[in-house]
């Protein structure tokens, strides 16, 4: 019992000191943008710069992503979480697809097998006996 209560003691102290941490480097930060002084003089700065941005994708980019998955534009655009009409305008050239369907369309591509189970896991749940009917329901 007594041992309980010293460890509860010890955190409390601890969560204490951290808040009191944090409260004096907070006030630290203000009083530095308020005399103006570069906060690089009292902080460490770091920049770092990723290059993240998505191959940009065509009609036939499109179009061949969803053929080495052999799904119909209905299930890219399902897992695009696009409607089939974004699907088929950037197939047909009519529109491009943005920057974070790019993104997604690099995934797909790099990760092709991932994909893959995904839907196929997904359209094995989806199908039902159902035997009042004596068929499958999808």
């Amino acid at each position: 019992m007594r041992r309980d209560r010293n460890v509860a003691d010890m955190a409390k102290k601890a969560k204490k000191t951290r808040g009191a941490q944090i409260v004096e480097d907070l006030t630290l930060l203000r009083d530095t943008l308020r005399n103006g002084t570069p906060v690089g003089e009292k902080f460490t700065l770091r920049t770092v710069e990723l290059r993240l941005e998505p191959q940009p994708y065509d009609a036939n980019a499109v179009k061949r992503t969803r053929q080495v998955l052999g799904v119909s534009q209905a299930v890219l655009a399902q897992l695009l979480g696009a409607s089939t009409d974004t699907v088929q305008s950037w197939e047909q050239g009519v529109r491009e697809p943005c920057t974070m369907a790019c993104r997604l369309l690099d995934l797909i591509n790099k990760h092709r097998e991932h994909w893959l189970s995904v839907i196929q896991e997904s359209s094995m749940r989806r199908i039902r006996w159902t035997s009042r009917h004596g068929r499958f329901n999808l």
